[in-house]
């Protein structure tokens, strides 16, 4: 009959068992030729199983040789053991091992799918149904399935490859006597006819007298060894080198999609049957994406408004600032002394190359009357170069011109606070007259919204008078000293001394009088609360920081080593610390949202173990049939990442809609980044992968016998 097919030689198997060792097999030696019928007989605890499971390949003997096919089984690797499951061997089982929720034609093409012959896969699975009765009941799971239906369904699985051994342990335990011989001649059929070795354990003389030859155990030796009758039947080819194009796998890239997709589906039914416990394990992942988009969306949004206040206030823009003042040890704060003049303003433009122009400003809070309206606010003596300096459009009417500044006129123009306070909607300020500290003002223009500043300040609660306006009627001029308003008789001192050029301490009286780069020759000058300075481009600003600095440093006699008594405030810097702030507090926000994404990763492999403990069979059933441990290590992982992609799915939805409420309930810039949403939903996958991998490849580390025995 040509080379055995099955030889063992001196085989024994010891499990450990706490302290005692259980010998199931003790030096067994077997030969099995092919095309043979095999019944193997004894009481339980013979070891009949444990030499089933080792011809099988789901097993290792403690010692001894196993020869399959002229091959020593103890020198092929896992992969290889699980092709031979997959290909050479068809398993019956006792209690069927069908896959729950799963349908017969599914299970049945499952050692196809393994084996990587996954083009044919449903076709044969509807033909080895078919051959067996089932036809019908392709799409029936095993709850909808008679016992000789479900045991039919496994000899349909178990001969799909067309194996060259069947492996039956106990296939008719549990059906009924009619069922059972059924059973038993399909298998008988399937010798006689297809050639296929046969191996059945039984411990039922009726089954075992189907059988051409009946070996006996006891204890986990052979009692005997008894051929009932000679086997003449056709033989099957030995397994070839190289398997013919037909039967060769699928190329691998159809191998892996299928394998995926049987994955997918396999972790699908898993979560399904188990809809609450998914639902709270992907609720950690969910709340920690919602999290992340929402707090880095408000981030976000404040980030991009701090950069939108700081562009308004222009990005070649500088301001110049007198430094606080020292009394009897005390630091006043920032503006505490007066210190910076008209004059300097004026040197400044005409010295700077880097400048291209210059405003100086007067500042104080004052009460404004219109009508029966009034309010408290900032009313600023500025000259016409203002506004275009600060980049401030005006809404409706003029802005003020040099004609206001050189003749001091009462003119103003309204931030919008201010005229929604005082006008309302529905009254146009232009041409009204308000009183600003009780001084009539004409209202000729009305700025547009310019919106807070970095620090939260409202920039359209002001009033922008002339310069010269502002020191002759409204605001007075600022002593050096006190900061307070001076006389009329000494504004006109100030005048005198200025147009002599004797503007500051130390002023030769017979200087030249620096020439006027505005055009119009002032009225008054004196001391000033700012000035504020436009480079001549955004690359210039740091090299007029540095002019206007050392101009200043000229005209207050600061000597080396001595602190300045002002300060030029470089407003880049500023927007690029504020936005390092948000970018911090950004961070900061999205650390914190992290960590509910690795309390749901956490979740997840406490699930996962849970998982796998639970189908540690299902394990082991789908090793039985050719999976290999990648196989299985891809399920779990595809189960996974699919509970944390779901929870990250909903978190991202979830977190836009937080962001847009917060939006508008708090009135709080927000800005969501698609980026941002779709890296969150990628992480939330990379969490699933990173957190389900140890789970996942516990799974495939299990022993398959030890997963088809586990309860």
């Amino acid at each position: 009959m040509g080379e055995p097919v099955l030889v063992i030689s001196e085989v024994t198997r010891t499990y450990r068992l706490g302290d005692v060792d259980v010998h199931a097999l003790k030096g067994v030696s077997l030969t099995v030729e092919r095309g043979e019928f095999v019944a193997i007989m004894g009481s339980s605890g013979s070891g009949k199983s444990t030499l089933l499971n080792i011809l099988g390949c789901l097993d290792h003997p403690s010692s001894g040789a196993y020869r399959l096919e002229g091959v020593d089984t103890a020198s092929l690797s896992e992969t290889a053991l699980a092709l031979i499951r997959s290909r050479r061997i068809g398993f019956v089982f006792q209690n069927f091992n069908l896959l729950a929720r799963t349908s017969a034609l599914e299970n049945v093409a499952l050692p196809m799918i393994y084996a990587g012959r996954v083009d044919e896969a449903a076709d044969r699975a509807r033909q080895s149904l078919a051959l067996l009765g089932l036809a019908d009941r392709e799409e029936s799971q095993p709850n909808q399935l008679s016992g000789g239906q479900q045991q039919r369904t496994a000899m349909a699985r178990a001969l799909i490859n067309d194996p060259a051994i069947i492996l039956a342990d106990e296939p008719t335990g549990n059906l009924d006597s009619q069922t059972s011989h059924e059973i038993m001649g399909v298998i008988g059929k399937l010798n006689r006819e297809n050639g296929i070795t046969v191996v059945l354990v039984t411990h039922e003389p009726e089954m075992a007298a189907y059988a051409d030859r009946i070996v006996t155990l006891r204890d986990g030796l052979i009692l005997s060894d008894q051929r009932t009758r000679e086997a003449v039947v056709p033989a099957p080819p030995p397994m070839p080198a190289a398997a013919p194009a037909a039967d060769r796998p699928s190329p691998w890239l159809n191998r892996a999609w299928l394998w995926r997709g049987m994955a997918f589906v396999a972790a699908l039914r898993a979560i399904r049957k188990n809809k609450l416990r998914s639902a709270l394990t992907v609720l950690g992942i969910f709340i920690g994406v919602a999290a992340l988009i929402a707090m880095v969306s408000i981030g976000e949004g404040a980030k991009a408004a701090v950069h939108a206040r700081m562009q308004s206030l222009g990005t070649d823009l500088l301001i110049a600032l007198p430094a606080s003042s020292h009394a009897g040890g005390v630091r006043g704060g920032q503006g505490s002394t007066a210190s910076l003049r008209v004059s300097d303003a004026l040197a400044i433009l005409e010295e700077d190359e880097a400048v291209a122009d210059v405003s100086y400003v007067n500042r104080q809070n004052a009460q404004v009357v219109a009508g029966d309206e009034n309010w408290s606010t900032a009313v600023l003596g500025v000259t016409p170069s203002y506004l275009s300096i600060r980049s401030w459009p005006i809404e409706s009417g003029r802005g003020l011109e040099d004609a206001d500044e050189h003749d001091a006129k009462t003119v103003c123009l309204l931030g919008q606070t201010v005229a929604d306070n005082l006008f309302g909607d529905n009254v146009d300020p232009l041409g009204a007259t308000i009183l600003v500290k009780n001084v009539p003002m004409q209202v000729v223009g009305v700025l547009s919204v310019k919106g807070h500043s970095a620090n939260g300040q409202d920039q359209d609660d002001v009033v922008l008078i002339p310069f010269s306006t502002s020191q002759q009627r409204i605001l007075g001029v600022s002593t050096p000293t006190t900061g307070a308003t001076v006389s009329t008789a000494t504004v006109k001192k100030l005048a005198l001394s200025a147009l002599s050029g004797a503007t500051q301490p130390g002023d030769s009286p017979l200087a030249t009088p620096a020439p006027n780069p505005f055009g119009i020759q002032p009225k008054l000058t004196g001391f000033v609360n700012s000035i504020y300075i436009q480079a001549r481009g955004t690359d210039m600003v740091k090299t007029a920081l540095d002019q206007v600095t050392k101009t200043l440093e000229q005209r207050h006699r600061i000597k080396p080593g001595q602190d300045d008594d002002f300060n030029v405030h470089d407003l880049t810097e500023i927007a690029e610390v504020a936005e390092q702030n948000m970018r911090v507090l950004e961070l900061l926000l999205a650390a914190i949202a992290s960590i509910s994404l690795v309390v749901g990763g956490i979740g997840i492999m406490n699930i996962m173990l849970v998982s796998v403990t639970e189908r540690t069979r299902e394990i082991g059933i789908r090793m039985a049939i050719g999976a290999r441990r990648n196989h299985v290590l891809l399920q779990f992982l595809v189960e996974a990442m699919l509970l944390s992609t779901a929870g990250g799915g909903a978190g991202v939805l979830a977190g836009i809609v937080v962001a847009k409420i917060i939006s508008a309930v708090a009135n709080w810039p927000t800005l969501l980044d698609p980026v941002v949403s779709a890296a969150a939903f990628v992480f939330s996958g990379a969490v699933g992968m990173f957190f389900g991998f140890y789970p996942a490849r516990r799974a495939s580390r299990l022993n398959p016998i030890d997963a088809l025995r586990f309860e």
